[in-house]
This record gives structure tokens, sequence and C-alpha cells, in this order.
């Protein structure tokens, strides 16, 4: 299965935030979204990062509480693996444990179009 036709059944939706949000409201987006993960965007739309509740996690043991007053900038991971529509599911499962990563931006022409999380490939899988 390809990712266009995974996106096609869970659909596109993909919860953006702004390099200068606080991390404050990144978490608190999370909570509110029952999501794992935000991608960071440029005004342009175009990847810029991402930032999961294991970045979160991440900053709050390095830094302290103090965290929650930062940017996502200065938290998010920068180097974003991410996957193309013509994609194949099993690509990705391999991409996805090899890196220990489990969201996945999907871009096209320099745009994120969608995510695709580990919990929406295992969902297939068992259907």
């Amino acid at each position: 299965m390809r990712v266009e036709e995974i996106l096609a059944i869970k659909g596109g939706v993909v919860h953006t935030i702004g390099p200068g949000a606080s991390v404050h409201e990144a978490a608190t987006m999370l909570q509110d979204m029952n999501i794992g993960a935000l991608v960071c965007t440029d005004p342009t739309g175009g990847v810029i990062g991402v930032i999961s509740e294991r970045d979160i996690s991440r900053a709050v043991a390095r830094f302290g509480w103090d965290c929650v007053d930062m940017s996502v900038s200065e938290t998010m991971t920068r180097d974003v693996i991410s996957c193309r529509m013509e994609d194949e599911m099993d690509y990705l499962l391999a991409v996805m444990t090899e890196t220990r990563c489990r969201h996945l931006p999907v871009v096209r022409d320099g745009l994120v179009v969608g995510m695709v999380t580990m919990g929406d490939l295992v969902k297939i899988r068992l259907e």
C-alpha cells in the first residue's frame, strides 16, 4: 500500500505549529488533539522541524521545567525524516524501525501534505 492510499483512508489533516510558539503551547496542542507530534512549518508551509512528546520530555530532562517557556525551534527535531506519496508501506515501516521515529510528514513539492504515524501503519496492517 502506498502513502497516497494511506492518506485516503486516514485523511490528510496535518497539525502544525510555528517555530516561535512555546513548548507549553506545543504540549497543550498535543494534549488537546490527542496526538504525538506537530510539524513545525515556515510561513510558506515548508517543513522545518517536528516537535514530539519525546522532544518535550528530553527538553524537560535537559533544561528542567523552564523549557516550557522555550520556543519550539529550540527543542524540535530539525533533521526531519519525511516520506512521499508514492512510498510503500513496507518502506515506511523499515525507515521508522531503523530510525526509531513514529511520525513521518508526507512532503510534496516542498510542502507538508500529510502525516503518517506508526499507529496508522499498525492499524492498517491489522485490518
